[in-house]
């Protein structure tokens, strides 16, 4: 079973992936930004993050499954949203 720590930590690992990879996005956004080493660097870290999401889901309890479930939704959003701009930014 996943700890309450294994949990908690991907959560915070999670969240400042997100804040970082968001910034990125937002800078991307702005005037057609070209794409940076840093943009892509989160936007691997979001991917990784997908996999360490699911290799914990295996071990965790129900109410541990929802909460990664819910963090593994908000990370695919703002992956999704990396990719989407990525390809309208280098088709500008």
């Amino acid at each position: 079973m996943a700890t309450r720590e294994s949990i908690e930590t991907m959560i915070q690992e999670t969240r400042q992936r997100l804040e970082q990879a968001k910034y990125e996005l937002s800078l991307a956004n702005q005037n057609g930004y070209p794409i940076t080493a840093s943009y892509t660097e989160a936007q691997q870290g979001l991917e990784q993050t997908e996999v360490e999401i699911d290799k914990l889901m295996h071990s965790a309890n129900h109410q541990q499954k929802d909460q990664l479930h819910r963090l593994h939704l908000q990370v695919s959003q703002c992956l999704n949203d990396m990719i989407l701009d990525e390809n309208d930014l280098e088709h500008r």
